[in-house]
């Protein structure tokens, strides 16, 4: 299950002090040794030499704790050195009994060949024997880093498998770490989701109950249509209507005022100026004249036996 992101997680971690334990413990499993005091020499006056117990001595944790801060090394470094662990513990038997340094011997040379593998610059075997703290001397470094060499049979690969394999402590925990936070995620987008859709759904339901149905606003552009229409149809019927009534008034007065000129004078009608342009005084002359009243009075006569005429028909 992904362990290639699990180890890019764990590998980008800083070291702590669980790696710390977990290196001390693979080494201590890869041989056993002797429980024998370090012993120091001291030259009294008489110049007789005396062999005292060493009071001081540095742990495996101590001594790593060390390397790491001298070295500035980091995690990925650290799990390849797991890797060449664990192939010189398959290697050595299991009754094989070194001195107190020999651990010491171990690590140090599984660091310094991961170190040159995998890192382009890395410190020199001298500079490995200062962060050592005296405890070893340059000699024993590079004798240490030879014979991991020869034991491994220059089989300084790291796989994947390998890796995963070995760290698998360290693995479960980001696992489930990870498991988790998917699971987080997963319920927070089941909850928006379930959010955003009640939210469009009660939008929908708010416009659609806010919104006019279709047939009300047809019935109401039919009834402002109609009312538009026959608005329409009326005003033009009563413009037309009075435009023809105007029409017709303005003819028949100038057709009064023709048959009046031409009763009066017959010799000037061929001279008869529009109605436009007659004068208002001339005009109440001539209707007001005995003929001009007697011709009103016929055509009157004539257009209430036209109206009697029209509406005979109509009844017809």
């Amino acid at each position: 299950m992904y362990d290639s992101e699990v180890l890019k997680i764990f590998a980008r971690q800083p070291v702590s002090q669980e790696m710390v334990a977990f290196l001390v413990s693979t080494t201590n499993s890869i041989i056993q040794v002797k429980s024998s005091a370090p012993k120091s020499s001291k030259t009294l006056d008489n110049g007789s030499l005396v062999v005292t117990p060493k009071s001081e001595f540095v742990s495996l944790t101590t001594f790593i704790n060390n390397l790491i801060r001298y070295s500035n090394v980091q995690t990925p470094t650290l799990m390849a050195s797991l890797i060449y662990l664990n192939k010189l513990r398959n290697l050595l038997p299991a009754n094989a009994v070194g001195m107190e340094t020999t651990r010491h011997r171990i690590f140090l040379a599984a660091l310094i060949l991961s170190a040159k593998t995998l890192n382009d610059s890395s410190p020199l075997n001298k500079h490995w024997t200062k962060y050592t703290d005296g405890l070893l001397s340059l000699q024993e470094v590079n004798m240490a880093e030879r014979e991991l060499i020869g034991l491994l049979k220059w089989n300084i690969n790291v796989k994947q498998e390998d890796l995963v394999i070995v760290l698998q402590p360290f693995l479960t925990s980001i696992k489930q770490s990870l498991c988790r936070k998917r699971e987080q995620e997963s319920l927070q987008k089941s909850d928006y989701y379930r959010l955003s859709n009640a939210y469009s759904n009660n939008s929908k339901y708010k416009l659609k109950s806010a919104s006019p149905s279709p047939s009300s606003l047809s019935l109401s552009s039919s009834n402002s249509n109609t009312s538009i229409t026959s608005s329409t149809s009326n005003y033009s019927l009563k413009t037309t209507s009075s435009m023809s009534s105007y029409s017709l008034a303005a003819a028949a007065a100038e057709a009064t005022i023709e048959e009046a000129s031409y009763a009066e004078d017959p010799k000037s009608f061929r001279y008869r100026t529009p109605l436009s342009s007659i004068s208002s005084a001339s005009l109440n002359r001539h209707l007001s004249s005995p003929t001009t009243q007697k011709l009103r009075t016929t055509s009157q006569v004539q257009g209430q036996v036209l109206d009697m005429h029209t509406n005979a028909r109509i009844l017809v």
